[in-house]
């Protein structure tokens, strides 16, 4: 019986690194890490589930895989790509690397941002600034296990898929995605082996109202084994968020916040920095922040975004259109963008800054400026909040007397990592107006729930130990698959038992049929049916026997288009029959094993049958074994129910494909 085992070696809730075996198969899972955090990992709030010891750096962290023996690694999106530049160029991994083309873009420049804020960070490390206390602190230096090559030569490892593409990373293993919702070309990805598929989610969103393209629920009625990565933590939402409220609503609220606020400093002339990632929510909000000024006829701001990616991040909005939501999807047929950024860099109110230096050098127009800045980048912050109370200071009498002196600049945070927005807040807010309103995304633990309704194939389900301690144990035993949990650096084995369930359309007929007895329970017998694709069920009536013992119709003679299956379990009596037209005369038995070897089964021709007639074909799966009689038409003995729905359906992808 197959089994994977799977081990998380990221100590964060936000960042994955899950190690998966399959038989014989090893793959990684993202490759997420904070790094700002990484040298510090006991400070406080830092989200990190370790205790003292515990190794922080990465290359401590991972030193203990074997990567010559990992044949292929998922990204799922551009947030959890982090240590793949070091695992790619300093260790002994050879395979390919599967990620969208927007997480290869946008991954790209999350790893040059970082980099290019480490090498501003170490060249300030002798500096010690004041914190909000007032006491004298010592900037910790950041450091990232990659260089600028590094970060070039991992992108050309990375193979670019689609959704819904079936890849073939190695022989017997199938992988292909489905969208998570939470980004441009965000993805879950499902890892199908001799049959049974393991969903892997990971950050994922239902929200609709943002810009990527949306959740896709299929990822989970597919699968029969569920990894959940992360969720978000409650101290991001409040009260009436965190218990599963509608993510559209939470999320629009959170927005108008902050857009409310923006739009009225700007009617007043002030100031506005915004601080944010140069992409996703922010550029959500600056759309919604220049369409409010154009329906309020006010003047438009200058909108200056200083970062050395945010003139690529913003570009690919407009160009990666297939990836986006339907409503934006729907503007790509319109001579207009999907996004406001082009329009307003054609009216020269977008300005792109590297850099605080090259800010010096550019001559900006004046008027009221709406400054958008990256968390990481903590001088450029400090450079617009110094500058402009300097500016408030020097205001007339008459301003300060009014009370509107120290008022001309706002400063709105929208960052959902509570710890990190904390501290800014914290370092900046004194005698100035901050308004923190966090936009989680991400799915909360009332959201899981909600999903894994969906889960109907689902047998086994693995969660973050930190989301198994918030899910209420009413909700755990709705669910009729297992529910287990997985910590950082212990492994969880998952055996792959057969997929036993019976076709939704079958279980709906059988649900309303027992309804309509008034039945809680039943013993059901029949005939499996296969019709055009699908299976049916022949049900027998105990009441109509005459004759025949379990009430079945005689069955006609066996033919060459024939294919009979009957199964022989210990524990029934029960036998089921699928028949279907194929062409069968032309097959041997060294082509059947063949065939069936392409889609993941172990067969053999059974010893001293191959002169016989008719030959015999063992099939070997999990929980029991089936026998092919190939004669005119094929007889299918199975040992067990489980068995012969894992034959049946290799047996009609096999017949369906020639």
């Amino acid at each position: 019986m197959p089994s994977i085992s799977i081990i998380s070696f990221s100590p964060f809730e936000r960042h994955h690194v899950l190690l998966c075996e399959l038989d014989d198969t090893m793959f990684i899972v993202d490759c997420g890490w904070a790094i700002e955090n990484y040298e510090n990992i006991q400070s406080a709030d830092n989200k990190g589930r370790t205790s003292k010891g515990t190794v922080a750096n990465p290359r401590d962290a991972l030193s203990s895989i074997n990567w010559a023996r990992v044949d292929f690694i998922l990204i799922s999106n551009y947030e959890q790509m982090t240590l793949l530049p070091y695992i790619t160029e300093y260790t002994e991994f050879a395979g390919p690397v599967y990620a969208t083309e927007p997480t290869k873009a946008y991954g790209r420049c999350v790893l040059e941002e970082g980099l290019w804020t480490t090498e501003r960070s170490d060249s300030n490390t002798s500096d010690a600034h004041v914190g909000s206390s007032g006491s004298a602190e010592r900037r910790q230096p950041l450091q990232v296990p990659y260089t600028q090559q590094d970060i070039v030569a991992s992108m050309e490892r990375i193979t670019d898929v689609r959704h819904n593409e079936i890849i073939t990373p190695v022989p017997f293993v199938r992988v292909y995605t489905r969208s998570s919702g939470y980004c441009i070309g965000g993805a879950n990805w499902t890892v199908e082996y001799k049959n049974h598929r393991t969903a892997f989610i990971s950050t994922s969103t239902l929200a609709t109202c943002l810009h990527p393209q949306e959740w896709d629920g299929s990822v989970l009625s597919e699968a029969q084994v569920v990894v959940f990565c992360d969720a978000a933590d409650p101290a991001e939402l409040e009260e009436s968020d965190a218990g599963g409220s509608a993510p559209n609503v939470h999320i629009s609220q959170r927005i108008g916040q902050l857009c409310s606020t923006a739009t009225a400093a700007l009617k007043q002339r002030n100031r506005v920095l915004l601080i944010g990632e140069p992409y996703g929510v922010t550029q959500d909000i600056l759309q919604l922040v220049a369409e409010n000024v154009i329906s309020l006829n006010l003047p438009l701001p200058q909108f200056v975004i200083v970062s050395p990616i945010a003139e690529r991040t913003l570009q690919y909005g407009n160009i990666m259109g297939e990836w986006l939501c339907a409503t934006k999807q729907a503007l790509l047929y319109l001579p207009e963008y999907p996004f406001a950024d082009k329009d307003l860099r054609q009216k020269g109110h977008l300005h792109f800054v590297r850099s605080l230096s090259q800010l010096a050098t550019r001559n900006t127009p004046q008027g009221t400026w709406f400054v958008i800045a990256s968390p990481h980048d903590s001088a450029t912050i400090n450079h617009f909040v110094r500058q402009w109370q300097q500016d408030a200071r020097q205001c007339s009498s008459a301003d300060m007397a009014g009370g509107t002196g120290t008022s001309r600049f706002s400063v709105l945070i929208h960052d959902d990592d509570v710890s990190r927005a904390q501290a800014i807040v914290n370092q900046i807010s004194v005698g100035n107006e901050v308004k923190y309103v966090p936009v989680s995304k991400r799915m909360t633990h009332g959201n899981i729930e909600q999903v894994l309704a969906s889960a109907v194939r689902a047998q086994h389900v693995l969660v973050p130990s930190f989301i198994r301690a918030r899910l209420p144990a009413a909700a755990v035993g709705r669910f009729e698959f297992g529910l287990l949990e997985y910590s950082y650096l212990q492994a969880t084995v998952i055996d792959l038992d057969t997929d036993r369930h019976l076709p939704l359309s079958i279980q709906r007929e059988m649900t309303q049929q027992m309804k309509r007895d008034g039945k809680q329970h039943a013993i059901v017998s029949g005939k499996l049916s296969l019709s055009a694709g699908e299976i049916r069920l022949m049900r027998e009536d105990s009441s109509n026997d005459t004759g025949d013992r379990n009430g079945l119709k005689s069955e006609p003679t066996l033919s060459n288009t024939r294919l009979q299956t009957s199964v022989t379990d210990q524990s029934t009596a029960n036998k089921a029959s699928i028949h279907a037209h194929y062409n069968l005369a032309s097959w041997t038995p060294q082509r059947l094993i063949s065939e069936l070897s392409d889609v993941g089964l172990n067969a053999t021709v059974v010893d001293g049958s191959s002169g016989t007639e008719p030959p015999l074909v063992q099939v070997s799966v999990a929980g029991g074994t089936a026998t092919i009689r190939m004669q005119r038409g094929w007889a299918v003995d199975c040992t067990s129910v489980g068995t012969q729905w894992a034959v049946l359906d290799a047996l009609r992808q096999v017949l369906k494909s020639t």
